[in-house]
């Protein structure tokens, strides 16, 4: 079982060729194994760079190898240092840190110092070291810490309160239908008087 959750826990890496649009790329599935956002987006690692870098760098470079053999060091050795692939990675950076901040920490409701790890999507052209990231095939997984393991505990006493007021929301919706059926059956009652008078 243990052996389980850390494997789990690492990086991961599974690449393949595709063929869009006439063109040969390499579509990667990333994950970029357990980290926080301190280490993954922050001046961290050694001369202050992100290990986001690192991590991308070595999933490109594993994949180039594991799909084109030993020409894969001379293609990843070639686009490395290409402009496309700088702009891209760097294009890559910004846009998976701002869906991060913005989209992800939000919606998990995630604190400075928790951990996850994301796992994404991403084609890369071999010939011109182009990354074309996929958004949405983005997800985020996240370790809940114990001391916040409390806090998510349902509020039974709230949803107690919250089915009685729902209770007694539809009695009075019911009574309403039921007044207006009377008060539409007098009106046609009415309406038929009046019709029978006109006769």
């Amino acid at each position: 079982m243990g052996e389980e959750v850390r494997e789990e826990e690492r990086g991961e890496v599974r690449s393949e060729l595709v063929t869009r649009e006439g063109k040969r790329l390499l579509l990667i599935r990333w994950n970029t194994g357990k980290t926080s956002a301190g280490r993954l987006f922050g001046r961290y690692g050694p001369g202050g760079r992100p290990e986001f870098f690192k991590l991308l760098f070595g999933a490109v470079a594993g994949s180039l190898r594991e799909q084109f053999g030993p020409d894969g060091e001379n293609i990843f050795a070639r686009i490395r240092d290409s402009e496309k692939f700088r702009e891209t990675s760097r294009e890559l950076f910004d846009g998976l840190k701002k869906w991060f901040f913005e989209e992800a920490v939000p919606k998990h409701k995630l604190e400075r110092g928790d951990i996850f790890m994301i796992s994404t999507e991403l084609l890369v052209d071999p010939d011109t070291g182009e990354i074309t990231w996929n958004k949405d095939k983005t997800e985020l997984i996240y370790w809940v810490r114990s001391d916040r393991c409390g806090q998510a505990a349902p509020d039974y006493e709230a949803l107690r309160r919250e089915k009685e007021e729902l209770s007694k929301e539809v009695e009075r919706l019911r009574a309403e239908n039921d007044r207006l059926r009377r008060e539409l059956e007098e009106v046609k009652n009415k309406l038929q008087q009046i019709t029978s008078l006109l006769k």
